[in-house]
C-alpha cells in the first residue's frame, strides 16, 4: 500500500513537472513570436513610390572626375531609417547593376556615398565602360513605412560638335556658349531628375520636372542656354530658375516661351526648375 502511494505521488510529481515545463515552453514561444515576427512582417511591407514633394527628400548626383563612379548626395533624411540602393545601367550593351547600403546609424540630415561603375578587389578595380544612362532606386524605411525613391540619370561628356548636354528623357538641354576647348575641359557631367528641391519662395510653385546638372566638384561649366520642355503649355508668368547654392536662393531667368518649351540664359550648373505663381 505504501509503495503504491509512493508510485502514485511520483507519477503526480512527474505529471506536474511536465505540465509546468509545457506551459513554460508555450510562454517562451509566444514571447519569441511577439518579438521577432512583427520585424519579419515589416521587412515585407509593400513599398510606396515617393512622388515629387518640394519639401521632401531628394538625391543629387555628381560624376567622379574620371567618369568611373558617381557620388550620391542624399538630402533631407532626418526622419528616415534604413536606406539601401540599387544602381542600374547599361555598359556596352550589357545590363549592369550595383547594390549597397548607406550607413544611417548617426541619423544625419544628409548622406554622401561614392558608387562605382564596376567592382574592386584587393585594391584593383575593373570598371564598366560606355556608361551613359541609368536609374538609381533608393529603398527607404521610415517607421513602419517602406518607401522607394526613383531617380533617372544621364552621364555624359559634352557633345562638342553640338555644344550641349541633355537629360535622359531629352526634355532638359543645356547649350554651352563657349569654344570647343572650354567645353572639353568640363569633362564628365551628369543630369538627374529630383523628387524634392531646396526651399522655394513662398509665392512660387513648380510645374513639370526638376533637373540637376552637375559636374565634378573641381570643374565648372561655362554659361549657356537652358531649354526645358513641359508636358503642356505653362502659365504666362512661368520662369526658368536655378538654385544658387552660394546665395541660398532661387534666381529666375529672363525666359522665352514657345508653346510648352521654355528657354533662358544660365550661368552655370545646379538645380533647375520652372516656377509659376501660386
Amino acid at each position: 500500500m505504501i509503495n503504491k502511494l509512493k508510485n502514485t505521488l511520483k507519477v503526480y510529481k512527474t505529471t506536474v513537472f511536465l505540465i509546468t515545463l509545457l506551459i513554460l515552453l508555450i510562454l517562451t514561444g509566444f514571447l519569441v513570436f511577439q518579438k521577432f515576427v512583427p520585424q519579419k512582417q515589416e521587412a515585407f511591407l509593400e513599398e510606396v513610390d515617393l512622388s515629387f514633394d518640394s519639401e521632401g527628400p531628394f538625391a543629387l548626383l555628381f560624376p567622379r572626375r574620371d567618369g568611373n563612379a558617381l557620388i550620391l548626395n542624399l538630402k533631407r533624411t532626418f526622419s528616415y531609417g534604413r536606406i539601401s540602393y540599387e544602381l542600374a545601367y547599361n555598359a556596352e550593351g550589357i545590363d549592369r547593376g550595383v547594390m549597397g547600403e548607406i550607413d544611417t546609424k548617426d541619423k544625419k540630415g544628409e548622406y554622401e556615398q561614392e558608387i562605382l561603375f564596376g567592382t574592386c578587389s584587393k585594391k584593383v578595380c575593373k570598371y564598366d565602360q560606355g556608361v551613359e544612362n541609368g536609374t538609381l532606386i533608393l529603398h527607404i524605411k521610415r517607421g513602419k513605412e517602406a518607401l522607394r525613391m526613383i531617380t533617372q540619370w544621364h552621364l555624359q561628356r559634352p557633345d562638342v560638335a553640338l555644344g550641349q548636354l541633355s537629360s535622359g528623357d531629352g526634355h532638359f538641354i543645356y547649350k554651352v556658349d563657349a569654344d570647343r576647348q572650354a567645353l572639353s575641359n568640363v569633362g564628365f557631367s551628369i543630369i538627374n531628375d529630383l523628387t524634392g528641391v531646396q526651399k522655394l519662395p513662398q509665392d512660387k510653385k513648380i510645374v513639370g520636372k526638376v533637373y540637376a546638372l552637375n559636374t565634378p566638384l573641381t570643374r565648372g561649366i561655362p554659361e549657356g542656354v537652358v531649354e526645358i520642355e513641359l508636358a503642356e503649355k505653362p502659365p504666362l508668368d512661368a520662369k526658368i530658375a536655378r538654385f544658387n547654392e552660394s546665395e541660398n536662393k532661387w534666381i529666375e531667368f529672363e525666359t522665352k516661351m514657345d508653346g510648352s518649351k521654355l528657354s533662358g540664359k544660365a550661368d552655370g550648373s545646379g538645380i533647375f526648375a520652372v516656377l509659376v505663381s501660386k
